[in-house]
């Protein structure tokens, strides 16, 4: 996994590396380099030809703008600078790059809204170079009209370190933002080119190094991801020759009631699709002879009273997942006390029992609560969800999901995955992952099932190749990545508007298979 920064763990890396000895002006040129060597490919790769512009503000980002078209002119390229803002304000950075401009002879156009129409007619290829990672207001005046003006153009747009106008640590559009097809950052990808609406922004996300010192990390500031397949694919353990099916874990599912059968059907099969050695699935009598009939390879157990065989199923148990599909009743209710005052093994807890559990959190996990502490135990709301355990609206989660799954997690002592078009995955010590996987195909009844069944599964494998002491948090980003991996395999053969969750599981052999 990599990790990823907020804009403010961007700039004190950036201060720090200066301080101790490593001059702004190389960094600058190291970043100007690295951005003009993808417009160059970019180029060829598009066969892309004519000329370039760079819009620059007068700080530290439009002197990176400016340092790049001059390393494209020194490769033989017609270049422009278009400067917008008051050059007297200008950085001593900006004003350095403005001087070797014009050593260059290259042209240099400033910017009014009211004389700017048409200005980016001419050129084949544009680069962003107004705003970097330190925004942190509204865009207006000249910029807004500029931004709207490049948007429009219809131009291949590369934004240099994060598109003008993305809020670098959240991924929220201050205003108006440039809508890049390839944005070229440095040392590390930043939160918001992570997070939407911020990715939809970036286009293609190149990450590269410049030379910044290493520094600490400081928690709650940044993230892991995975940056490409290989990354998962390095992950997942290799079996042993010899085997048997109890080196790969005995996930008990407690799942389904009367009018929902496939929960349990789902999470069952998609834990044996992930490895599982032996799956139990817990579900009311009502489902048992069905259950047993589409998944004969699982060991189905019924109850009518919680209270009755569960102790055995819990204790065998290699993870628990409880709540897909069990509804919101007495029964379900009591099920949901029991099995969190008894639990043996990691419990993953989805969709219903998050909603009975919503009606008082604080009695379910506070201090002197029902849970049992001495077990980890994962959440694995959706927005919506999450807006009920909260008690805030959808809408605010979805504006800051980093912010309420770390929020969650930390209060709680649980760990927390926030199921979104990204998903956060939040820690008890405040650790924080982000999904690169995944597609609006997901979006359908049984693709959250399908996820827990991954994380019961995995939670068995052997420790995640990262070389950290917490192998939980490591094998839920590893499953959730997985999930999201095998989504994209199935839209990638049937199109994002027919994927169903059943398709999902079809697609996991093909992701874990790669090893």
């Amino acid at each position: 996994m990599r990790k990823a920064v907020d804009g403010w763990l961007a700039k004190e890396t950036d201060k720090y590396s200066i301080k101790n000895g490593m001059p702004s002006l190389v960094l600058m040129e190291r970043a100007a380099q690295a951005a003009a060597d993808e417009v160059c490919s970019l180029m060829q790769k598009k066969q892309i030809h004519g000329r370039i512009a760079a819009v620059c503000s007068v700080g530290n980002n439009g002197a990176d703008g400016l340092a790049i078209m001059r390393i494209l002119t020194e490769k033989g390229y017609s270049c422009t600078a278009i400067v917008v803002g008051d050059t007297a304000r200008a950085t001593e950075e900006f004003t350095h790059q403005l001087e070797l401009a014009g050593m260059w002879n290259i042209a240099v156009i400033y910017f009014d809204k009211d004389n700017g129409k048409n200005i980016f007619a001419e050129y084949n290829i544009i680069v962003d170079a107004m705003f970097g990672i330190g925004l942190s207001r509204a865009v207006e005046g000249n910029y807004a009209a500029l931004i709207q003006q490049l948007n429009a153009s219809g131009k291949t747009i590369v934004a240099v370190d994060i598109p003008s106008g993305v809020d670098s640590s959240t991924g929220a559009v201050l205003g108006v933002a440039v809508q890049a097809d390839v944005t070229v950052t440095f040392g590390s990808a930043k939160l918001g080119q992570l997070l939407y609406p911020g990715k939809e922004y970036c286009g293609r996300l190149i990450v590269r190094e410049v030379g910044f010192l290493p520094m600490d990390d400081v928690k709650g500031h940044y993230a892991y991801y995975f940056e490409n397949r290989e990354d998962v694919i390095n992950t997942i353990p290799v079996r042993e020759r010899r085997t048997n099916k109890g080196n790969y874990g005995k996930p008990l599912i407690i799942a389904g009631s009367k009018d929902m059968t496939g929960a349990a059907y789902m999470s069952g099969l998609a834990a044996y699709r992930t490895g599982a050695g032996v799956v139990t699935v817990l579900t009311h009598s009502s489902v048992d002879k069905y259950l047993k009939s589409i998944l004969p390879e699982a060991i189905v157990r019924s109850y009518d009273e919680p209270e009755t065989g569960t102790a055995e199923l819990i204790r065998a148990a290699s993870a628990v997942v409880l709540g897909p599909g069990i509804a919101v009743s007495e029964i379900s209710e009591r099920l949901v006390r029991y099995v969190l005052k008894n639990v043996s093994a990691p419990l993953i807890l989805d969709a219903d029992a998050l909603n009975i559990i919503s009606k008082d959190v604080k009695a379910y996990f506070g201090e002197g609560g029902i849970r049992n502490t001495g077990e980890p135990v994962v959440v694995t709301p959706h927005v919506g969800e999450m807006a009920r355990l909260v008690g805030c609206s959808a809408s605010e989660i979805s504006r800051d999901i980093v912010h309420y799954a770390l929020e969650f997690a930390t209060g709680y002592n649980v760990y927390c995955v926030l199921k979104d078009a990204v998903t956060a995955i939040a820690s008890p010590s405040g650790e924080l992952f982000l999904s690169t996987a995944g597609n609006a195909g997901m979006a359908t009844a049984g693709s959250g099932d399908v996820l827990t069944g991954i994380m019961a599964a995995v939670s068995a494998w052997k420790p995640a190749k990262q070389g950290r002491s917490d192998e939980l948090f490591d094998k839920l980003c590893l499953a959730v990545q997985i999930h999201g991996m095998a989504g994209d395999e199935a839209a990638t053969g049937l199109g994002e508007h027919s994927v169903m969750a059943r398709d999902i599981i079809d697609a996991i052999p093909t992701v874990i298979s790669e090893i």
